[in-house]
């Protein structure tokens, strides 16, 4: 699967995970902020996070808000049990999450409420809907809805109207005609004129300049009242340069687009990838850094950044774990052996040691 953006990402836009209203994460200072665990991948608005860690604090809440708008790193509280305040231990099973899809609410195994069950039970002639599945996250983690959201008894799930996507500047523009999008169609009209065999100029002449009047021609049409735009002809002419339009009659052109079709078509991915001869000792560790994405690794550097000056600050070795934990270490340091191992070829050449000429094959 190729990198995949949603248009919260391509527009920067997402929406806070405790009062899910949209806001940008690119003003200055931001609307929302991200939290810091390398795992999390949720963003909130400063005074939203600040009243779900300090609910009973109003004081620190305001004093925290400012923190983070001031760029204070946080780690949000899916990262700790809503009943025992306690972070996540993977390893022994009744402390392993339990998370809610919908807000920033996890339990631990031991302390799911019990209203939170995993098929349809009938209790005092209520029935209660299953909130609870098992096996559907990754590291062993039970997917939830909270208390907070009523399940709806046709979806199984609570109403599906939460995530909102930010709009298109480009499709809000496009009219509708019944329901249908309207989408504008470049003609041949609206592409640079090929001048025919029959004009005579002399060689090594431009042909652009009657292409730029064209332009300029059509553009000075659509202003209103038909009248020129002083700027027009200079900014066509700074876009298209009078050097990269060498005179090509029409028959040369056409044979040089044949040539392009026929040798497009002959070429494919296995021909390249035969031409990228790599040492067959690190072909397997070329497969396994697909998933390796930019993203993952700069979030993972930044978690355990944060976490470092957590530290060095004086915070707990818990509130360092939250957002950074043993897994997201490891996970790293994979990353890296797997990268050193990918790179190697071409950082160093496919080149023997004394070692290797004793002990590799030799087609190798």
């Amino acid at each position: 699967m190729k990198v995949f953006l949603c248009k919260n990402c391509e527009h920067e836009r997402y929406q806070c995970f405790a009062c899910h209203r949209l806001s940008s994460a690119k003003t200055d200072p931001p609307e929302l902020f991200p939290c810091a665990s390398a795992s999390c991948g949720h963003f909130y608005h400063a005074k939203c996070v600040a009243q779900l860690l300090f609910p009973e604090n109003e004081a620190k809440a305001t004093e925290y808000t400012t923190r983070i708008i001031n760029g204070a790193k946080f780690a949000c509280p899916v990262h700790k049990c809503d009943v025992c305040k306690y972070g996540e231990n993977k390893e022994v099973k009744e402390l392993q999450f339990a998370v809610c899809r919908r807000c920033p609410k996890s339990y631990h195994r031991r302390c799911l409420p019990r209203k939170i069950v995993f098929d349809d039970v009938i209790e005092n002639g209520v029935c209660l809907f299953q909130r609870a599945w098992d096996g559907l996250l990754p590291k062993n983690r039970i997917l939830i809805y909270c208390l907070k959201h009523n399940i709806d008894p046709n979806l199984r799930t609570p109403l599906r109207d939460h995530i909102k996507f930010p709009d298109d500047p480009i499709t809000k523009k496009s009219s509708n005609v019944n329901g249908l999008r309207r989408v504008k169609i470049r003609c041949l009209d609206d592409c640079l004129p090929v001048p025919s065999s029959s004009s005579k100029r002399p060689l090594g002449t431009s042909t652009c300049s009657s292409s730029i009047n064209s332009i300029a021609k059509r553009k000075k049409e659509h202003l209103p009242g038909g009248t020129k735009h002083p700027s027009m002809q200079k900014s066509v002419m700074s876009v298209i340069p009078i050097s990269t339009f060498p005179e090509v009659d029409i028959n040369t052109a056409t044979r040089i687009y044949d040539f392009a079709q026929k040798a497009s078509s002959n070429i494919t991915i296995e021909d390249v990838q035969k031409q990228l001869v790599v040492s067959s000792t690190y072909t397997s560790f070329m497969k396994n850094t697909d998933k390796v994405t930019l993203g993952k690794v700069e979030r993972s550097v930044e978690a355990v950044k944060t976490a470092v000056h957590m530290l060095e600050s004086g915070a707990d070795i818990e509130e360092a774990k939250d957002v950074c934990s043993p897994y997201d270490l490891f996970q790293l340091a994979k990353w890296k052996n797997k990268l050193n191992i990918y790179l190697a070829p071409f950082l160093h050449g496919t080149r023997y040691t004394s070692y290797g000429r004793h002990f590799t094959k030799l087609d190798k």
